[in-house]
């Protein structure tokens, strides 16, 4: 559906031999020993060479958006993928974009804190709440705001990555 209107994004604005762009498959840890669900995301890592990751992007169908339970799936799968590749980026700050067919939404790691904004927000055990709104995805890649939101991110990236 998005997946190779993004990879061309991302080949377009990757554009140095340096630069490696390969589909990312983690294996997710267990929460209380039940099997992680698959469902139908791929996610692009960007990086120096094939083991040095500097920058990546989660894509979901734009159906999903709607729906409370798979932006709060979307956001811990970040999350997740934020500590799996913490230790192997040699910037101070990696950037990961959630897509949900033409909505991004945002997110940065510290690497020397471990923080990563936007800030979390557990779901609460007693009554249904939306700790991940929609307007989170409050970005459309199809406008040019939206494509210089994305693009300002992208050379943070590029200039951290010119700095190693």
């Amino acid at each position: 559906m998005y997946y190779g209107v993004y990879n061309t994004i991302l080949a377009r604005v990757f554009t140095k031999v340096i630069f490696t762009i390969m589909p990312y498959y983690p294996l997710l840890e267990l929460e209380a020993g039940v099997p992680p669900t698959v469902d139908s995301v791929v996610t692009f890592v960007v990086g120096l060479g094939m083991e040095l990751p500097i920058f990546f992007l989660e894509i979901k169908s734009p159906l999903d958006i709607g729906s409370i339970s798979t932006r709060v799936s979307a956001d811990a799968e970040m999350r997740a993928i934020f500590r799996a590749l913490r230790n192997l980026t040699p910037t101070p700050r990696l950037h990961g974009v959630s897509v949900m067919g033409q909505r991004l939404a945002f997110y940065c790691l510290d690497k020397a804190t471990g923080r990563v904004d936007p800030d979390y927000v557990a779901p609460s055990s007693n009554c249904i709440t939306d700790p991940v709104p929609a307007e989170r995805w409050d970005t459309d890649i199809t406008t040019e705001d939206g494509y210089q939101r994305f693009l300002a991110v992208i050379n943070d990236v590029k200039e951290m990555a010119a700095a190693l």
